[in-house]
């Protein structure tokens, strides 16, 4: 079951990213958005402490992470030394998500436990 909900997961994603950089509308974010959520939450094969607290903090890193860059790039933005200001949340959450999906699997594949 699991299997499923993944490969949906990653299918949404794919889609969001071609529907998000090709539509500028209101709301074609949502579908990334939903992929990376869903990737995120999934459950492992063995899903046991290391694995949650792996997730866990996985998250409070990206979202420090995720904030800082959204105040170093709105301050260069300001000097005009960027080309873009993160002023929307879910593009925000998007970056969030991204982070905390890179950084979970990095530390969870290439850790020496």
């Amino acid at each position: 079951m699991h299997k499923i909900f993944k490969f949906l997961a990653v299918l949404f994603t794919l889609f969001g990213v071609a529907i998000f950089f090709n539509d500028q509308s209101k709301g074609s974010e949502i579908p990334l958005l939903a992929g990376l959520f869903m990737i995120f939450v999934s459950k492992e094969k063995i899903e046991d402490e290391r694995v949650k607290i792996l997730k866990s903090s996985s998250a409070y890193i990206a979202l420090i992470v995720g904030y800082g860059f959204k105040l170093i790039s709105t301050n260069l933005y300001e000097h005009q030394a960027f080309p873009f200001q993160l002023i929307d949340i879910n593009h925000f959450l998007i970056l969030v998500f991204a982070l905390a999906i890179c950084i979970y699997y990095l530390r969870l594949y290439l850790s020496w436990e």
